[in-house]
């Protein structure tokens, strides 16, 4: 790898607006998956059999509409001499294979998802002599383990059709002949390299504007100042992109609200609820203002990065995500999770069990009473201290130029 070599971001475009400042500054080029997708996309086949289920559930629409993601990434590496894909997009993995290129997978979280449970049993039924295989791989070479860690991603049903569109095998390794080699085991390879935070300059937020209950909005500044006059500073609460992602569908966003409002004014606390314009949760904190005389919830509904926020506030109520945790602990905050799905609960319990906060389980079985008492707690003077001490620990280190490090050296033959 040389200072002339040229990398380019492929996702989805509604990120676009998110890296354009990091894609413009370093001359990174972006392919949008979605959109290149759509050109001459692929066959419309029958749902193939050969993989094991994943028992998601996606209709037709659904599965159609990932396969073409799936081409548009094919077509934005074309011509690639190495890849890297996160374990949200394991299609990386088989492209790789079909341009015979190298790839790392980059996982911005400790791999801790488990395989549903019924795929040992369904993998078994479907290749019972590969499974045997690698049930007895030799040192070194993959094995079950490596299917078990994360490999397993691999083997389901979202990838049967595609492979079979680009004329690859469906299953990983079952097209090898008895006697050849297994290739040698991921676990081999596995390096962690901390959290991938940039170490960028604090952003001004003289222009922030924070939106009140009543009526009219304040400076930011203004507002953390008028809590500070009761001794306090205010609880931030954002979920994120679970609305982006659709998981506020099956969700009372206003049940919610009232929820969390009830828990703050039990303990009298104010929050900070983070939100995009038009969003529902915007609409419902409007509902919520309008019928409830009491409530401690503000919004912000300008971006606002973590790391310029999180140490203005005396807590993070948020959803779980990896690298939410991971800020509330750089920045030396204690957290209340409220979990919705994929690794999110592993987490809450993970900061449960560090000493760091409290997970309070699913929204939709959230009370009031549980979350007030988790703010209480979360101010106490050891979970600060532990907070604390753990952001102290994190701030020394950086995770993004090991990680940099790194794939220069795996990638320095090319």
């Amino acid at each position: 790898m040389n200072s002339t070599d040229s990398c380019t971001l492929a996702t989805h475009s509604c990120h676009r607006l998110k890296f354009d400042n990091i894609l413009k500054s370093h001359n990174i080029d972006f392919a949008a998956v979605d959109e290149l997708g759509t050109d001459n996309g692929p066959r419309i086949t029958e749902k193939l059999e050969l993989q094991v289920c994943s028992g998601r559930g996606f209709s037709k629409n659904q599965q159609q509409e990932r396969i073409r993601e799936m081409h548009g990434s094919l077509r934005a590496c074309r011509g690639a001499d190495a890849i890297v894909f996160n374990l949200f997009a394991c299609e990386g993995w088989f492209i790789a294979k079909y341009f015979d290129v190298p790839c790392v997978a980059a996982s911005p979280f400790a791999v801790t998802r488990t395989p549903p449970v019924t795929f040992e049993s369904k993998f078994v039924d479907a290749y019972p002599d590969l499974y045997q295989r690698l049930r007895n791989s030799p040192r070194g070479r993959v094995s079950y383990g490596d299917i078990d860690h994360w490999m397993w991603r691999l083997y389901l049903d979202d990838f049967g059709e595609f492979c079979d569109n680009i004329g690859l095998p469906v299953c990983p390794y079952a097209e090898l002949r008895p006697d050849d080699p297994l290739p040698p085991s991921t676990t081999l390879f596995i390096i962690l390299c901390s959290y991938w935070f940039l170490d960028v300059p604090s952003e001004p937020i003289d222009d922030v504007r924070v939106y009140h209950p009543t009526s009219g909005s304040s400076a930011l500044s203004d507002f953390l100042a008028q809590v500070k006059e009761y001794n306090d500073r205010p609880v931030y609460v954002g979920f994120g992109s679970m609305e982006e992602l659709g998981f506020f569908s099956s969700i009372d966003c206003v049940e919610l609200l009232c929820i969390l409002n009830e828990g703050l004014v039990q303990c009298g606390k104010k929050a900070l609820l983070q939100l995009n314009p038009n969003s529902n949760l915007l609409k419902s904190w409007e509902m919520l203002c309008k019928n409830f005389q009491n409530c401690n919830i503000h919004c912000i509904m300008q971006y606002v990065p973590h790391s310029s926020l999180f140490p203005l506030c005396q807590s993070v109520v948020h959803h779980g995500g990896s690298g939410t945790v991971g800020m509330a602990l750089t920045c030396g905050i204690p957290q209340v999770v409220c979990p919705f799905m994929f690794d999110q609960s592993y987490w809450g319990d993970k900061v449960s069990w560090m000493g760091v906060g409290e997970s309070v389980g699913h929204p939709r079985s959230l009370k009031p009473e549980p979350f007030a008492s988790a703010l209480v707690n979360v101010s106490s003077d050891d979970i600060r201290s532990m907070a604390a001490s753990y952001g102290k620990m994190l701030q020394k280190e950086n995770g993004v130029e090991y990680a940099v490090q790194q794939l220069v050296k795996e990638f320095s033959t090319l």
